[in-house]
């Protein structure tokens, strides 16, 4: 379903390193430019990847690994924001678990209930690499969470991609004599109404360079320590962005 109700975005992988910040980062300039009313959470105490860049966006930060920190996740639903972010650390499940339920990864359902009291439907975004790990992890989530108050959006991550079911195995699944073998979360997800989109890849120069500067991707297009290439790399990035997403943009809050 892709109603106006309240969302709580949730972006998840049991594997670091698969590109959520990149993907909150973009969502951030996406939500900043449609004028939305959004509220942004960085949950990764540690790194704050997203917070480094737009902190002077508002983006808030915890530590969701941290007991006394974790309860900001379901808190932060008593916020007047339509939509609520959170990029949350590798391994999640968790840790989101242990904030009203037992803490064992598998029972969410006193988060799940305090969300639909409140009028609030979750979203879980989970942003998948090439490694079997990211792919596995969308089973892991969609047991856990379930289908029936929860929406799901795969986000294939192309950044070291050129053909998008190839460098996918573990999610679209492949054949070893004529046996089919993984794939199954992909089947789960689209069987239960979810989205899959893909992100975009950045040329590795311009984004290792737009990292260092520290750079939020509407702000690239007349920086002055971007050439004139840079700039249209990362213009063009923000644009496949744009376009990729339209078919998640209810479940996104936009």
């Amino acid at each position: 379903m892709g109603d106006k109700a309240k969302r709580l975005v949730l972006v998840v992988s049991g594997k670091g390193g698969v590109g959520k910040t990149t993907f909150s980062r973009l969502m951030t300039d996406i939500y900043r430019e449609r004028n939305a009313k959004a509220a942004i959470f960085d949950a990764d105490g540690q790194i704050g990847g997203l917070v480094r860049v737009y902190h002077d966006a508002g983006v808030n930060f915890y530590d969701l690994r941290q007991d006394a920190e974790r309860v900001t996740l379901l808190n932060s639903i008593a916020s007047d924001a339509d939509v609520i972010l959170h990029d949350l650390p590798g391994g999640s499940r968790f840790e989101i678990s242990k904030i009203v339920d037992n803490g064992d990864g598998e029972q969410v359902e006193g988060f799940l209930a305090a969300l639909s009291e409140n009028g609030v439907r979750l979203t879980l975004v989970h942003v998948i690499d090439n490694e079997i790990e990211s792919a596995q992890s969308v089973g892991q989530y969609m047991s856990a969470f379930g289908t029936d108050s929860v929406d799901h959006v795969a986000v294939l991550n192309m950044r070291e991609s050129r053909d998008l079911k190839a460098d996918f195995p573990y999610w679209f699944g492949f054949d070893v004599n004529g046996e089919r073998r993984y794939g199954k979360g992909r089947d789960r997800l689209l069987a239960a109404g979810g989205i899959e989109v893909s992100m975009p890849a950045m040329q590795v120069g311009a984004r290792a360079k737009l990292n260092a500067l520290n750079l939020k991707y509407s702000d690239c297009a007349r920086h002055p320590e971007l050439t004139i290439t840079e700039r249209t790399i990362a213009s063009q990035f923000l644009r496949g962005f744009r376009k990729a997403i339209e078919p998640a943009a209810g479940f996104l809050g936009l």
